[in-house]
């Protein structure tokens, strides 16, 4: 008996080292560091895409990424960064043999909120899947972004046909505080 559960130790630590030994020896697997510009408009990428919107990290010298992808980081619509990051493959993803690349916030360097009234405009947001919610009184939802509405703005109206399937032309303005960003038009 003993000598079965020596040869099991001995099978299983012949794997281990026949498995460590089939990986590169270039440490591709070690973390990298880099610098990430994030953007301080989230993009819209539609419904059809994995992600549907979020702001671009473009990473210089890694890969490319988006803000909600970057661990340990919270992105505030209207807000550019400058961070360090750690970027390093996890896992294949697929049978093309790409590479998962896992993200993590290392120090923000810098954040710098645009001018009160910058405009971003989406053209075409498709009103399926609920893109606009009221997330509590005075407060809405534009997907994971919270927004405020102008005086003369129906967002009621737009909640209400947040799934109709249609599309809508939407502008909010940079207002600074809590919830950053204002609906100031939509049709």
């Amino acid at each position: 008996m003993t000598l079965k559960s020596t040869s099991n130790v001995f099978s299983a630590l012949f794997a281990t080292m026949f498995l460590a030994s089939c990986g590169d020896s270039d440490d591709s697997l070690e973390p990298n560091t880099y610098i990430a510009n994030v953007a301080s408009a989230p993009t819209y990428f539609g419904v059809e895409s994995n992600i549907v919107i979020d702001a671009v990290a473009d990473v210089e010298d890694g890969d490319d990424t988006v803000a909600s992808d970057i661990f340990s980081f919270n992105y505030e619509f209207g807000t550019s960064y400058r961070l360090l990051v750690d970027q390093f493959p996890a896992a294949a993803s697929g049978d093309d043999g790409s590479t998962i690349i896992l993200t993590g916030l290392i120090e923000v360097i810098s954040a710098t909120p645009d001018p009160i009234g910058t405009s971003y405009k989406y053209d075409n947001v498709e009103l399926s899947g609920n893109p606009f919610t009221e997330e509590s009184a005075g407060v809405y939802g534009f997907y994971q972004y919270e927004f405020l509405c102008a005086d003369n703005v129906d967002c009621d109206a737009l909640v209400a046909i947040a799934d109709s399937g249609g599309l809508v032309n939407i502008e909010f303005e940079y207002t600074g505080g809590d919830v950053p960003i204002t609906l100031v038009w939509w049709n």
